[in-house]
């Protein structure tokens, strides 16, 4: 159980470092370069940054996050299953979410393309 107290305990740490406010938050993404999909609980903003940071353990398999919680999807040193994580969001990481999930972030925001981009062999019309 103490293994799964560091990471909680990490990835908490992590997340207190962002800011003491919404705006403070994106504007430590927007330094770390993050750009997330709004109302994505996978490719959100949070996501991404925890996802790009803690990459290095091999315990999280994938990182997603709700309204209030972040769930860390855990493996076993054999690759097998290990499990959810969940930790609480700090109050100020909630307040991005739910503003970053309104688009009032535009600088972290990277938004879905409804339109494939067209082919480069692709002749230009007269």
């Amino acid at each position: 159980m103490g293994e799964l107290r560091e990471i909680k305990r990490r990835v908490g740490a992590l997340l207190e470092g962002l800011g003491h406010d919404p705006d403070e938050v994106a504007s430590s993404l927007e330094a770390a370069g993050v750009q997330g999909v709004p109302r994505s609980n996978t490719s959100c903003a949070i996501a991404l940054y925890t996802s790009a940071v803690m990459k290095a353990d091999p315990r999280i398999r994938s990182v997603a996050v709700g309204p209030c919680t972040l769930i860390l999807t855990l493996l076993k040193e054999d690759g097998r299953p290990g499990g959810k994580l969940t930790v609480q969001l700090p109050k100020p990481v909630r307040g991005f979410v739910d503003e970053f999930d309104a688009a009032h972030y535009p600088r972290v925001l990277r938004l879905r393309s409804e339109e494939p981009p067209a082919p480069a062999h692709a002749v230009p019309t007269p």
